[in-house]
């Protein structure tokens, strides 16, 4: 080892030669260089992604433009609706639905003459009411067929494509779930006074619950119970399927619903019901009504209500509540309406020409008049997108 070596070289090593401190700076310098660049550059494209974003939400439409329209033939007893973002008409000869631009997506005919749906995501369902045959239809044109041996009361239909079923038979009403194959996977009766007569009925989206609202009457009372029923494994071994119930004095609940597989809501005149639960739902909210309940609607992450708000110096009121049961926002409105409908986070309410835009969190993103009545409202996945349906005309409409 040579007097002024720092270096200590062992038998057999070979000689390393020392890097330059400089050297070692100026790449250590070049590397920090690339990573704070790297850094910057996502700063600013975070900023710029927040800054859009913020102005998106606070950004307020004053026009309805109308990017393109087809023709489309009215045919009188024909009914319409929204189905999985298209088109979709039913009467009593079959049902079919066409995208934005007129392009038929399926058709299925059938005779009826009281026709019922439901619709689930990307599935429906078409029953006649006293009729024994139920037809599935998927968005994607799939479809199938369930043979009930008894009159169908009324249906509703899952995501997945299970049905369940109210069917009559004399003294007794049964509630029959049935897979998408036809195939019973369940079923039970159910008499007024076990349990009371159903008056609605909805499945949820996976087909693990079913909700059905009951009424009967008790020393001449009216009296009403809203019951769960689950058909997974943790309802295998309850009577019926029974797993969870509530009782109603002096009501009447005409109208259940699922917003998702955990969460459901039912109404009456005086309160709006809360349940959560994925296999046995329990009440998680109550919501007394002071005005008049005119109509309520269910989204898959919110509902809305729509009241008499004539004491409060307009006609109509909006309120907005999220699945919690927690209201969100409110709108006083005139016109009169025939729809609300939810899409992008937005609420959307529309009657005759008037259209009303805003956020759940009340956030108003347009509010105006369309050239023509509207009979038909969808929104498309693209914020500010939808397809209008008119008398004569299916119209690609964007916000501007």
């Amino acid at each position: 080892m040579g007097q002024g070596s720092n270096t200590i070289q062992f038998p057999g090593a070979r000689n390393t030669p020392q890097v330059d401190a400089e050297a070692t700076a100026k790449i250590r310098k070049h590397k920090l260089a690339r990573v704070y660049t790297i850094v910057l550059v996502l700063v600013l494209l975070a900023a710029v992604l927040i800054g859009y974003f913020i102005y998106e939400r606070s950004k307020i439409y004053d026009s309805m433009e109308i990017v393109s329209a087809i023709n489309r033939d009215n045919i009188e007893g024909t009914k319409i609706r929204e189905f999985a973002g298209s088109v979709m008409t039913y009467s009593k000869d079959g049902a079919g639905a066409m995208d934005a631009t007129g392009k038929l997506l399926w058709n299925q005919t059938f005779d009826m003459q009281n026709p019922m749906t439901s619709v689930n995501g990307e599935m429906a369902a078409f029953a006649d009411y006293g009729g024994s045959r139920i037809y599935l239809q998927k968005a994607s044109g799939e479809t199938g067929v369930v043979n009930t041996d008894m009159p169908i009361r009324k249906i509703s239909v899952s995501a997945n494509g299970y049905v369940a079923a109210v069917l009559e038979d004399l003294d007794v009403t049964w509630i029959y779930l049935y897979d998408s194959n036809g195939t019973k996977v369940a079923y039970f009766r159910t008499t007024m006074e076990k349990s009371g007569y159903p008056i609605d009925i909805d499945i949820s989206p996976d087909a693990e619950l079913v909700c059905v609202s009951y009424y009967y009457i008790d020393c001449n009372d009216l009296k009403s119970s809203v019951a769960f029923y689950n058909f997974g494994s943790v309802g295998q071994n309850s009577i019926d399927n029974y797993v969870s119930g509530f009782n109603y004095p002096d009501e009447m609940i005409p109208y259940v619903e699922f917003l998702d597989k955990e969460t459901a809501i039912a109404v009456s005149d005086s309160r709006i019901s809360v349940f959560a639960g994925a296999h046995k739902p329990v009440s998680v909210s109550e919501m007394f009504i002071n005005d008049e309940l005119i109509s309520v609607f269910a989204g898959t992450d919110a509902f809305a209500a729509i009241y008499s708000n004539e004491a409060h110096g307009t006609k109509y009121r909006l309120e907005v509540y999220d699945k919690e049961g927690k209201k969100t926002s409110e709108k006083a409105f005139d016109f009169d309406y025939s729809n609300v409908t939810f899409g992008n986070g937005c609420v959307i309410l529309y009657g005759d020409t008037s259209v009303y835009v805003g956020t759940y969190a009340g956030k108003l993103k347009f509010e105006g008049d369309y050239s023509k009545p509207i009979l038909l409202l969808v929104p498309q996945t693209a914020t500010g997108k939808f397809t209008i349906v008119t008398e004569d005309t299916i119209d690609s409409v964007e916000l501007k």
